[in-house]
């Protein structure tokens, strides 16, 4: 038998992004799994109520401003001692095209869904290292083909999350550290919801019915749940995915291997 350390399941976590829907279903994840979770979000109290749920440590902070973040992985490692894993999920839909006027949209896509992931794992990777651990960040299926009209940043921002994740993953592999994406496609989750409620009242149908619009063509012919994504990232944070890295792991329902140009043959 090899006696190669594989690594050791996660004990201390911090999750960014917690109170959204993947964020908290991620938290609830680790925390059933004896972790000793640390969740960050700018939305403080509904952070409060996740932490209070899972018996963890709320770190409310602007995700998107560096000296926050720090402050955040500085508490997190105090409390805890240290660092094992890191899910990067902070993210926002945010509306804009490819236009002088689209400008603050496109910062700010970028601020929420790829500075702040950033200034997260680079002031944590010290401490991960320190431990041999991991970093799970969340891209999106938007990230690897398009994302719908009006969403150019998101977009953009979303297929660079893939891209630092394999930069860190070839700088940091040799000091131990594992680091991976998930590539979601629709989520059931408020984010979900604000696309679906626009679908729904542009076709006069409901939200029920916009998912099931949405996904018509996706192989499994559903949406995800949040606990499902939630479940990718404890995988790839596990003992169990010692050997992964650098990888963007599709958790979409199949829609990626669906080519738009037969679709008009389903």
């Amino acid at each position: 038998m090899s006696t190669l350390d594989r690594g050791h399941k996660p004990e201390f976590v911090l999750i960014s992004g917690a109170a959204g829907g993947v964020g908290s279903a991620t938290a609830r994840r680790f925390a059933a799994d004896g972790a000793k979770v640390a969740v960050t979000d700018i939305n403080a109290e509904r952070l409060k109520e996740l932490a209070d749920e899972i018996g963890g440590l709320a770190l409310p902070a602007d995700g998107t401003q560096r000296e926050a973040v720090r402050d955040v992985v500085a508490q997190a490692v105090t409390e805890f001692g240290g660092l094992d894993t890191v899910i990067a999920g902070q993210g926002a839909a945010v509306s804009g095209n490819a236009s002088a006027k689209g400008d603050p949209a496109w910062f700010k896509a970028f601020d929420v869904n790829l500075h702040g992931g950033f200034y997260l794992v680079s002031e944590a990777l010290p401490h991960l290292a320190a431990r041999r651990g991991s970093i799970v960040m969340i891209s999106s299926s938007a990230g690897t083909h398009s994302g719908p009209p009006g969403t150019v940043g998101y977009t953009a921002a979303k297929a660079g999350v893939i891209g630092l994740v394999r930069w860190l993953a070839r700088d940091f592999g040799p000091r131990g550290v594992r680091v991976n994406a998930v590539v979601p496609g629709w989520v059931r989750t408020p984010l979900g919801e604000g696309a679906m409620s626009y679908l729904a009242q542009r076709e006069n149908i409901t939200v029920d019915e916009a998912y099931a619009l949405a996904t018509s063509h996706v192989p499994l012919r559903r949406a995800a749940e949040p606990e499902e994504i939630a479940a990718v990232c404890a995988f790839l944070a596990s003992p169990d995915a010692s050997i992964v890295t650098g990888h963007a792991l599709v958790a979409d329902g199949g829609g990626a291997a669906v080519d738009t140009a037969t679709i008009v043959f389903d």
